[in-house]
């Protein structure tokens, strides 16, 4: 097994904890422990009576009664609850796929949707959205990836780093080409539930039926990335069998305190959409501004769900414009190089409180 560095947390690692205003995150703002806890009446008292010793591997089953209630037709013993979604999506692609397989994969995007199954031996071709068509997926372009060894599809929607939210007739097109096609689909809906319109909401597609996996995470939409709580919810026992077993060589169970409070978090995650969707809105009106007074310099394809967008950067190189932002003015825009984009987009972050300062930073660097 061979994993190259990961090129998005590598550039995080350089510069996230020691830059005052991080333009790029891809999570919605974080609150204390004491304030989720205030969300539900008793959850203070109980929290302290929280037992630390060894955890259900395959969670708590309360935990997994909360995550259920997520979808339509999946049961408790149909969730796995991993340390984040990093390990959810690298047991996934060691428990679906072996040596020789072929996988087709959304891009650009979240770079272990394409190295683990690189990493297991698999041939990836990546199934490309592309900004001139609204970062749409071409569903044709999907039939020509096929081959013969073709063995599954991996999508993320709502889409990092774009806010692409696959169309409903689009999604289900995916969903029956899999099925047909004897393809396992991977579904990262790490967003799902950020949508700027709750009309717009797609299934998700572990209620699909059984070709089908689901990732989820307290991290994004809900705002408690240190949770370190994700899960995959399916009906497919073999590949949910099989990635129990391997969940036995790397967390083997979860942190219990985080499942307390993910537990809690789910019961009153209405609460946390709302929070996340208030910020974010709000954002999207100072960005939107920006760009209306910068169009000579940037332009973008408006997100339609989640906590961030693609922009484009029209003058200059999109390295060294960041670079060169997060040394003088301390604003830190992820490149879309680490993303493999070679167009110069850059990730922009929508779900902090503090994104209205860091807009008047860059203008304030633009303005020199």
């Amino acid at each position: 097994m061979h994993l190259p560095p990961f090129k998005l947390e590598r550039y995080f690692a350089k510069y996230e904890f020691n830059t005052e205003y991080l333009l790029c995150s891809s999570d919605c703002e974080a609150m204390p422990i004491a304030d989720l806890l205030a969300l539900e009446p008793g959850s203070a008292e109980k929290f302290q009576n929280v037992w630390l010793g060894y955890t259900e591997s395959q969670g708590s089953p309360s935990l997994r009664r909360e995550i259920a209630n997520l979808y339509t037709t999946i049961q408790p013993e149909d969730v796995l609850v991993h340390t984040g979604a990093g390990e959810a999506i690298y047991l996934f692609m060691y428990a679906a796929f072996k040596k020789g397989d072929h996988v087709i994969v959304h891009s650009p995007g979240y770079q272990s949707l394409a190295e683990v199954a690189r990493a297991v031996g698999c041939d990836v071709s990546p199934w490309r959205a592309r900004e001139q068509d609204g970062w749409v997926l071409d569903l044709d372009e999907l039939r020509h990836l096929m081959r013969t060894n073709t063995k599954g599809i991996i999508i993320n929607t709502p889409h990092n780093p774009t806010g692409y939210l696959m169309s409903r007739a689009d999604f289900e097109a995916v969903n029956k080409f899999a099925q047909e096609k004897n393809l396992i689909l991977f579904s990262d809906e790490v967003y799902r539930e950020s949508e700027y319109d709750p009309a717009d909401r797609l299934p998700a597609a572990c209620d699909m039926g059984e070709h089908a996996v689901s990732l989820g995470v307290t991290s994004k939409t809900y705002g408690l990335a240190g949770l370190r709580i994700g899960w995959v919810a399916t009906k497919n026992k073999k590949i949910l069998q099989a990635m129990a077993s391997l969940k036995d060589y790397t967390t083997i169970c979860n942190s219990a305190p985080s499942e307390f409070l993910a537990e809690v978090a789910m019961r009153n995650r209405q609460k946390l959409i709302d929070r996340s969707l208030g910020i974010i809105k709000h954002n999207l009106t100072v960005v939107d501004d920006l760009f209306a007074r910068r169009a000579s310099l940037f332009t973008w394809a408006r997100p339609k769900a989640g906590s961030m967008g693609f922009p484009k950067l029209l003058k200059g190189d999109i390295e060294d414009f960041c670079d060169d932002l997060v040394k003088k003015v301390g604003v830190l825009l992820l490149p879309g190089t680490m993303y493999d984009d070679s167009r110069n987009h850059f990730r922009l972050g929508l779900g902090r409180k503090n994104l209205p300062q860091a807009v008047e930073k860059l203008e304030g660097y633009l303005g020199k």
